[in-house]
């Protein structure tokens, strides 16, 4: 298909978010995943009733002797795009930190289809960037490597980030470490949260399809919409995030659950670790083991395509398949626990019944996500390197900045009703200007956060659910040094981008072939070398661990 090969750079990102796919509020995968061990105290869900608007100064550090004296504007990066209030948000944001440190924020964005072309460029720029969203799905570790980030030490962390610190487990800082150096500060609270699936209940059972609790067993309700639902596609996939959603949640489903050991933001590796496997096997992607797993779904979504269940224009559509479905032009939505919730409440609002079916593995589970899942980093080169921890800080611990920057502004995009976390009067999920989750402020504690009034009572049961689903990932704490080997992942990641992708979205003509192919490519660019250094890296850290 070679028409479609000079698209294939619209889909660079895609890798990224399928492997640990959100989030993010927007991932997709963002799966590189989390430790069993608790945090230390956080502040109470009951100190989060705080006004966002509330002009009571906040400490930012016990120590007097920090000199605020000059006033700073700092400029802060975050992923996605800025929700229509944004700019009132920062607005009052900015006059609490004005009032608390003498600071003022400006924030800018890289949206999705940006990403592994811009984020390297503005850390690149460095001289107009004080701090920016990292992950370890959102290139921490390449970008550490480069330098491009600050080193920050524990002295500093408590001295600029007492609440922070004080709020946050020593494994999330062990988690941040690479070669014993952090460069990220992680969030407090790994997200509860698993990738799901939403389809439409109500037409479900309009035409009589079958409970479905599984993603194996979709396929009857894409018929059943393919056929009757004639303005509406089943499967309205964009290219960012949706892409190879399908691929990986059938693969999940009926075959093998496995991450990218190696975790690179801009690609793919060919290196894999089963997620159900505590004992950490490292494989190569075209051992049988895992190829047979993936030609056998390939093959499927490859049906699916040719049967019109996925849109023709998935390559280089820039519409969610989130958005599409809350429009009524998708049968299906993919998201994950935490972004669902403004999709399920505009379903009710329409009077659809939403189900929700969560993506897992065979034995219907799902990797933790680590601390390190969400953090923001110190760009290198920032001039303002104190007031900006200063300033994450208050963001990510003091109730009142946590609400403002996650919830939005008190009495315009929330209200505090019955211990729970309302809509203002005569303000609608449509109509909300800054709906939860939606900025970007992913990082945040989430442990100080009410329940939102419109979680029903199958959202809270899916949220109870997740305490039987969500495993230790034997590599959460596992970083690799790409020093070595980043030549040859820099070549597969191009391989992959121009290969793989078409395979997962079912847009080759013959899959065992363009596996063969995949395969004679990858290996010529040094896979064999990427693996053997994953396989010392990784056993070594097993060692270490014992």
């Amino acid at each position: 298909m070679n028409k479609t090969k000079v698209l294939f750079t619209l889909l660079s990102a895609i890798i990224a978010f399928t492997l640990v796919l959100a989030g993010c509020g927007n991932n997709n995968n963002k799966d590189a995943q989390a430790s069993n061990s608790a945090s230390k105290p956080s502040p109470s869900a009951s100190s989060s009733a705080t006004s966002s608007t509330s002009t009571e100064p906040s400490s930012a550090s016990p120590d007097n002797a920090i000199d605020t004296s000059e006033e700073v504007k700092l400029v802060g990066y975050l992923l996605g795009d800025a929700p229509a209030g944004m700019n009132a948000v920062v607005a009052e944001l900015n006059k609490k930190l004005k009032a608390d440190i003498n600071a003022t924020v400006e924030f800018r964005y890289i949206g999705w289809g940006d990403l592994t072309a811009k984020y390297p460029l503005v850390l690149a720029a460095g001289d107009d960037v004080d701090f920016i969203y990292s992950a370890n799905w959102a290139f921490y570790n390449q970008e550490a490597a480069k330098g491009a980030f600050k080193e920050l030490t524990m002295e500093d962390l408590q001295k600029y980030m007492p609440k922070h610190v004080a709020a946050t487990s020593d494994v999330a800082w062990k988690e941040a470490q690479i070669g014993g150096k952090i460069f990220m500060i992680p969030t407090a609270t790994p997200d509860q949260k698993v990738p799901v699936t939403l389809i439409r209940g109500d037409l479900r059972k309009k035409y009589g399809v079958s409970e479905i609790t599984n993603f194996k067993d979709i396929e009857p309700y894409l018929e059943a919409i393919k056929k009757n639902e004639k303005g509406m596609i089943p499967i309205n996939a964009d290219s960012q995030y949706d892409f190879a959603k399908s691929f990986y949640n059938y693969e999940w489903a009926t075959g093998r659950a496995t991450l990218d050991t190696v975790l690179i933001t801009n690609g793919w590796s060919g290196v894999h670790t089963e997620w159900d496997d505590q004992t950490g096997k490292v494989y190569s992607q075209f051992d049988p083991y895992i190829s047979d797993s993936q030609k056998a779904t390939a093959k499927v979504i490859k049906s699916w395509y040719e049967k019109g269940y996925i849109n023709k224009n998935a390559i280089s559509n820039k519409v969610r398949s989130k958005d599409a479905f809350e429009q009524g032009k998708s049968a299906v939505a993919y998201g994950n626990t935490n972004d669902i919730q403004g999709t399920l409440a505009k379903a009710a609002e329409n009077g659809w019944e939403v189900e929700i079916i969560p993506n897992l593995s065979t034995k219907g589970t799902y990797p933790q996500d680590p601390y390190i899942n969400n953090g923001v980093a110190i760009a290198a080169n920032t001039k303002n390197p104190e007031r900006a921890m200063m300033a994450i800080d208050l963001m990510m611990e003091e109730p009142s900045y946590n609400n403002l920057v996650y919830f939005g502004i008190e009495g315009v995009n929330y209200v505090v009703k019955d211990g729970k976390i309302a809509l203002p009067d005569g303000v609608t999920a449509e109509s909300n200007t800054y709906p939860p989750d939606a900025a970007g402020f992913w990082f945040t504690n989430k442990s100080q956060h009410l329940p939102l009034a419109s979680w029903s009572e199958q959202y809270i049961a899916h949220k109870q659910s997740l305490k039987n689903i969500l495993v230790p990932y034997v590599y959460n704490s596992f970083s690799m040094d790409t020093s070595k080997v980043k030549s040859e992942l820099a070549t597969i990641g191009t391989v992959g981008t121009q290969y793989q992708l078409p395979i997962q979205g079912g847009i080759v003509k013959d899959v065992d072939a363009a596996y063969a192919t995949l395969e004679e490519k990858v290996k010529k660019t040094g896979l064999d070398t990427v693996l053997a250094e994953a396989i010392a890296q990784t056993q070594a850290y097993l060692s270490a661990q014992k």
